[in-house]
């Protein structure tokens, strides 16, 4: 019977990245890291959270005091414009997107490749483009000084979710885009 040895490599490892070493920034960077590779989903789901919990404060209120709260309608229908961004996004990310498959399927590799690359820059156009003119958008709210009708609130704050959603989706696209280039 022989007994397995360790690598002494190992337990050096094991000591540069343990929980006693007081320098050790890992956990924290791996948070981090994973906070942001997952920025969307976080966003969302907190952001459904709140909107759910706005729209049974308001079925409660309702039922028992027979008064509707209006403005939460305002919050949650605005809420729906991020949430649609931040899921495009998401999807972009796990490369859940539309896709011409039939097309795509029947390429080899390589040219599958460049269909890839050349389906995220036009993608990456397209919504730098929609970026682009929801400025002019939200300058004409700022200027002429439009507000929500229930909560009084700036329009512009809503519609800032277009241009948002559209810089996260650019941010997904050019990893994507790094991503196959290094892929060979």
């Amino acid at each position: 019977m022989k007994v397995k040895e360790e690598n002494p490599n190992l337990k050096i490892q094991n000591l540069k990245f343990s929980k006693e070493n007081p320098n050790n920034n890992t956990n924290t960077t791996t948070k981090l890291k994973w906070f942001l590779d997952n920025l969307e989903e976080v966003l969302g789901a907190s952001l459904l959270f709140s909107m759910a919990l706005l729209a049974f404060i308001n079925v409660i209120t309702r039922y028992f005091i027979k008064v509707s709260f209006a403005p939460t309608e305002e919050l949650e229908v605005s809420g729906l414009v991020y949430l649609t961004m931040l899921g495009a996004s998401a999807a972009f990310k796990k490369d859940l997107h539309l896709k011409l498959i039939f097309i795509h399927s029947r390429l080899n590799k390589k040219a599958q490749k460049y269909l890839n690359i050349f389906s995220l820059i036009v993608s990456f156009l397209l919504f730098s483009t929609i970026a682009f003119l929801s400025y002019f958008h939200i300058k004409d709210e700022i200027d002429l000084q439009i507000t929500t009708e229930a909560l009084n609130i700036p329009e512009w704050i809503y519609v800032m979710a277009i241009p948002i959603g559209c810089i996260l989706i650019n941010i997904r696209l050019i990893q994507k885009i790094i991503k196959i280039v290094k892929w060979d």
